[in-house]
C-alpha cells in the first residue's frame, strides 16, 4: 500500500496572497474622497445644526428639563439615571454624525466649496 503524503505547499496560497495591493481598490476611492471633504466641514456649522436640532419640539433635552423643573434637584447635585443620560448622549452623537454627513455630501455635490 502506498503511503499518503500531503505536501503543504500544494494546499497553501502563494505568499503574495497575504500582501496588500500596491494601489488602492476603486471601491475605497469614494471613502477617501468623503473623508477629505468631511475634514473641511466647518465645526461651528455642525454645532449650529446640532443645537438647532436640540431646540426643537422633539428634543431629547426637553423631558430632562421638564423633570428638573417639576421636581427640582438638590442644590449643587443633579440627579438623573445613567440610562437616560446615555440615551441623550447617543441622540446627540447621532445628530453630530448626521450633520457632518449632510454637510459632507453637500460639499461632495459641489454645493459648498
Amino acid at each position: 500500500m502506498e503511503s499518503q503524503v500531503f505536501a503543504s505547499a500544494a494546499y497553501s496560497p502563494d505568499a503574495s496572497y497575504y500582501m496588500p495591493a500596491d494601489e488602492l481598490e476603486d471601491e475605497h476611492d469614494g471613502w477617501i474622497d468623503y473623508c477629505y471633504e468631511a475634514s473641511k466641514v466647518d465645526r461651528q456649522h455642525v454645532l449650529d445644526c446640532v443645537l438647532s436640532s436640540l431646540d426643537s419640539d422633539n428634543s431629547p433635552l426637553y423631558a430632562l428639563i421638564d423633570s428638573a423643573i417639576a421636581t427640582p434637584h438638590e442644590p449643587g447635585r443633579a440627579r438623573e439615571s445613567i440610562t437616560i443620560l446615555a440615551q441623550i448622549g447617543q441622540q446627540i452623537l447621532n445628530l453630530v454624525a448626521s450633520s457632518v454627513d449632510d454637510l459632507t455630501n453637500l460639499r461632495m455635490a459641489g454645493g459648498a466649496r
